[in-house]
């Protein structure tokens, strides 16, 4: 199945702010979905989130 994936720009934003090594294990987490720890958010139509592993 093809998924697409959007970021929204304060997301993006925040993403780009990060240090390097963050920045890297984020988008690898994004580019390994659907794997992961992957959740509906509460109350919102076709809205997810990711959680991104610590160091």
């Amino acid at each position: 199945m093809i998924y697409k994936i959007k970021i929204r720009p304060k997301a993006l934003k925040f993403i780009e702010k990060q240090d390097k090594v963050q920045r890297i294990r984020i988008y690898e987490s994004i580019y390994n979905l659907p794997n992961g720890d992957v959740k509906k958010m509460v109350g919102c139509k076709n809205t997810y989130r990711l959680r991104v592993r610590k160091l």
